[in-house]
């Protein structure tokens, strides 16, 4: 029995401890360190960086090591036995005529006989390379002209740099604008939660005290029935809230990346702190990712055309090699050579220019997606604008029918304990002031989320905190007593 009981308190435990309340900072912290699309992100920005660092060292020596080992069927050798034969005969014949003409004595031309004899007596065949050799040396190419292609290779790869830069701030700039939607959203699911909970405890007491009134015989029994029905539509829109209420917060432990049920320790705001719509056109022109990435896109596109010219160009190399040791490699091979190597592409079938071509192509495609792409962009910065200036708006007038539904449903309350009107009057006075309710939440939560995207399409995602800090805090306290 005891260890029933401890497992039962453990078992709470863990679920308390499973239970977090986060400030929107801190789950915003939380969301930065652990989303994968933003981790995701930032590894991209980390791979463009050492692209960019390999592209660098292009213009240094390219130093590699090399090495072989050669085993052929048999030596290279050269024999020169043939000509043995004719230079000592020309030497014989050189001294004989000498003799004769009176040029040496015999005794010296014995003596020049003599001496041929070890030319006779010679090998006269050379191996030029044993049959087995090997070498390790090292080989050294510099490049001197490319046609401006390690130019181009540099400022494409800082470019990708600046493009996975700027796709980490879209991304981060839409996990914000989620954050806001979910976090928000679990504050708006909760307190409808609520405000549906009182609405089904509320119309269960009203149809208790009817159904003592009907069996005092002071009410009729269609209005048990009308009762009943109102209790069934609270009971299904509050358990729709809860259902509503469990996907929302699932929804913002995804986004965290967190197994813990999450439990937003604020509510929601409005702030009134907002400028006019060029401001926000101007800042999308300039930091938009979408629009850097289209603008990026064509100056990629414009250094293709440049890459495309170049192939066209001369290449000039230097080089150079040395032998460090070597295994019966012939001593008439050189042990080190330096030179410079060129090449100029004369025709390789049209390729070089068609490729030309269609880069050109490809910078003018370019330009007018970038074109296109910028015009929607302001144009949805107009939209949220305006669909934010609406919803202060819509805010406004759900503020208003709601401070008449309370006022009603006051007033109702107050005629029943005088005796004026009925139970089923103040049960849907108090629907309806629930109903005011959860249409003015509904409406600050479209508010907060048409700033997060408003803020987003403007490239100035990280200035929510600011707005929030500037704003009015929304009492979520139910209005129902």
């Amino acid at each position: 029995m005891r260890w029933l009981l401890s497992l039962w308190f453990m078992l709470v435990f863990v679920g308390v401890q499973a239970q977090e309340r986060l400030s929107f900072d801190e789950a915003l912290n939380r969301m930065v360190l652990n989303n994968r699309a933003i981790n995701g992100a930032k590894y991209g920005v980390d791979a463009a960086y050492s692209e960019y660092r390999a592209t660098q060292g292009l213009r240094a020596p390219q130093v590699e090591l090399m090495g072989g080992y050669t085993l052929m069927q048999h030596d290279i050798d050269i024999d020169l036995g043939g000509a043995k034969g004719v230079v000592t005969e020309s030497l014989e014949s050189l001294i004989n005529k000498g003799v004769t003409g009176g040029i040496i004595s015999p005794t010296i031309a014995a003596l020049l006989g003599e001496g041929l004899a070890p030319i006779h007596s010679a090998d006269w065949s050379y191996t030029l390379q044993k049959r087995d050799f090997g070498f390790v040396g090292t080989t050294i190419s510099v490049p001197i002209y490319l046609g401006g292609r390690i130019n181009i290779a540099n400022r494409v790869a800082k470019l990708k740099v600046e493009s996975a830069n700027n796709l980490l701030e879209g991304v981060s700039s839409s996990m914000i604008t989620e954050l806001v939607e979910r976090y928000y959203g679990v504050v708006l699911a909760q307190e409808v939660v609520k405000v549906r909970e009182e609405v089904v405890e509320g119309v269960k007491q009203h149809l208790a005290d009817a159904l003592a009134m009907e069996e005092e015989g002071m009410l009729a029994h269609s209005v048990i029935l009308y009762l009943e029905y109102k209790l069934s539509d609270a009971e299904r829109d509050y358990a729709d809230a809860k259902s509503r209420s469990l996907v929302a917060e699932l929804a913002l432990q995804s986004t965290l990346q967190s197994a813990d049920d999450i439990t937003p320790a604020e509510g929601m705001f409005i702030t009134y702190d907002l400028h006019d719509i060029e401001y926000y056109r101007a800042n999308a022109l300039q930091h938009n990712p979408i629009i850097g990435e289209a603008h990026l896109a064509y100056n990629i596109a414009v250094e293709g055309v440049n890459l495309a010219r170049g192939e066209l160009l001369p290449s000039v190399v230097a080089m150079g090699g040395v032998s460090i040791c070597s295994h019966n490699l012939s001593d008439i091979a050189p042990r080190w050579a330096v030179g410079i190597g060129a090449s100029i592409p004369l025709f390789a079938g049209f390729s070089g220019r068609q490729r030309a071509k269609s880069a050109q192509y490809t910078e003018l495609s370019v330009e007018s997606m970038a074109a296109k792409a910028t015009e929607d962009i302001l144009l949805l910065v107009d939209r949220e604008y305006y669909t934010l200036q609406n919803a202060l708006l819509g805010i406004n007038s759900s503020k208003h029918s709601e401070t008449f539904a309370e006022n009603y449903y006051h007033s109702a309350l107050e005629g029943f304990r005088a005796g004026v009107t009925s139970s089923v009057e103040l049960m849907d006075a108090r629907i309806a002031l629930a109903g005011a309710r959860v249409e003015y939440l509904s409406s600050v939560y479209d508010y907060t989320l048409a700033l997060a995207r408003l803020l987003e399409l403007s490239g100035l995602s990280d200035m929510f905190m600011e707005y929030k800090s500037h704003s009015d805090i929304v009492d979520i306290n139910t209005l129902i007593e």
